[in-house]
């Protein structure tokens, strides 16, 4: 088999198989070990010789110096043969490495755009609270959880709801993941200067309604995007953090005045991915004891054998389930009395967070996924289900006025009421 009909058909078997990346990693001897990432697990494909040869030919369809082999690379292309009406857009990223060098391929399901929010996920009650969020003519929102939770597709979900002829939407990415049409898109490049904050600088210059920030990595680009929130832009971005409330404390970290925060910020969404249960042998079943006393009596839930649908796993594709943390004037104030990040949490979930574990809750009694499975990716999370054996201490986190600078624990503003002390949180069994 040639080595171009070779990569095209692990990129075709990894849309098939609903596959988010493909690993191609150098295994001595000019060899090469191919994995693909479908559900959040990776899966061993085959290995293969002729190393050099396949990273070349990738490199070729990307476009890319296939003499350069000791610097990381990027880069894209498309197949037209694979995928829906635009074809498949698959996104290189080389580096060197021990052996030779290592190739992961994006697949990216241009499908998903176009998505709206009810497509992504959202329950009824969380889009009673953010879409007039959405529909703000200025603020900052932002959605924020790991690498690969689905932070950038749920961003565009919320541009394709405001695309409309009468408004100027632009973007700046590091890289523009998806092509839509009707809206400025613009790819950072560091050879060339053009990083976040000097391309934001730009975009402000050119009177938009609407401004997506692909990612807040620095304190210039988040203090620019504040900015911007509050002078009459609606900004939409994300941040790599643990919860909604962490978000609070990672821009006070890097320097953001929290009257800048309390202002700007409209609401923060925190987002993971959860298996699905397999729809071909997906039954109810009644809850073991030890679920009992986590999700209450009389509530039903469903599990799956496995099959050959599945693979036998009892899963098959994955969503996501939300944190929401809208900002209210409690929130604000808290914000404000420099509150500790458990004080933060409290406050947010009295003033109306929906958070991971209740969405995700309301998921599994849905028959989406399994309650063991919400537990197993909401660990670690500051909020955790009520009833698990074993308490847990949530650790702050350091706090700062300045760039870098240790903020001093302040005390509640004068006549501020205390909040009342919520019930301790729990890990998930076997945790």
């Amino acid at each position: 088999m040639s080595v171009e009909l070779l990569v095209n058909n692990w990129i075709k078997a990894a849309y098939d198989r609903g596959a988010s990346d493909v690993h191609l990693e150098p295994e001595g001897d000019d060899k090469l070990r191919v994995r693909m990432r479908v559900d959040g697990d990776l899966h061993h494909i085959e290995t293969v010789p002729d190393a050099k040869k396949v990273l070349a030919r990738v490199k070729v369809m990307a476009s890319l110096d296939v003499n350069e082999r000791a610097v990381p690379l990027d880069g894209r292309f498309n197949i037209a043969e694979i995928g829906g009406r635009n074809g498949l857009d698959v996104r290189l990223s080389t580096t060197p490495c021990m052996g030779g060098e290592k190739a992961v391929l994006r697949v990216i399901d241009n499908s998903r755009l176009g998505m709206s929010l009810e497509d992504l996920g959202f329950t009824k009650k969380m889009l009673a609270i953010y879409k007039p969020l959405v529909s703000t003519p200025n603020g900052l929102l932002l959605h924020v959880g790991p690498t690969g939770c689905g932070k950038t597709t749920s961003l565009y979900a919320v541009i394709q709801t405001l695309n409309r002829p009468e408004l100027n939407i632009q973007t700046v990415e590091d890289p523009v993941e998806y092509d839509v049409q009707g809206i400025t898109q613009t790819q950072v490049n560091h050879e060339l200067g053009l990083s976040f904050p000097k391309v934001l600088r730009a975009l402000l210059r050119q009177d938009p309604n609407i401004i997506l920030v692909g990612e807040i990595r620095d304190a210039e680009t988040a203090e620019i995007a504040t900015e911007a929130a509050i002078t009459g832009h609606l900004v939409l971005s994300t941040l790599h953090t643990n919860d909604a409330v962490g978000t609070v404390v990672r821009l006070l970290d890097m320097g953001i005045a929290p009257y800048g925060i309390a202002y700007a910020i409209r609401s923060v969404v925190s987002q993971r991915f959860v298996r699905k249960l397999c729809p071909q042998c997906r039954r109810s079943a009644q809850p073991p004891e030890h679920l009992v006393k986590i999700i209450g009596a009389n509530r039903p839930v469903y599990t799956a054998e496995g099959c050959p649908a599945c693979k036998r796993t009892g899963f098959q594709g994955r969503a996501p389930i939300f944190e929401l943390m809208p900002m209210t004037a409690p929130l604000r104030k808290a914000i404000y009395a420099s509150a500790s990040p458990d004080e933060l949490a409290q406050v947010a979930a009295q003033s109306g967070l929906i958070s991971l574990w209740q969405d995700g809750l309301d998921k599994a009694l849905g028959g989406l996924t399994s309650v063991e499975e919400v537990m197993r990716v909401v660990k670690g999370v500051r909020e955790l289900p009520k009833g698990s054996p074993r308490p847990v201490q949530a650790t702050p986190t350091p706090r700062a006025t300045g760039r870098g600078a240790p903020r001093p624990q302040a005390k509640p503003a004068p006549g501020a009421r205390p909040a009342a002390r919520p019930p301790a949180a729990a890990k998930p069994p076997g945790a």
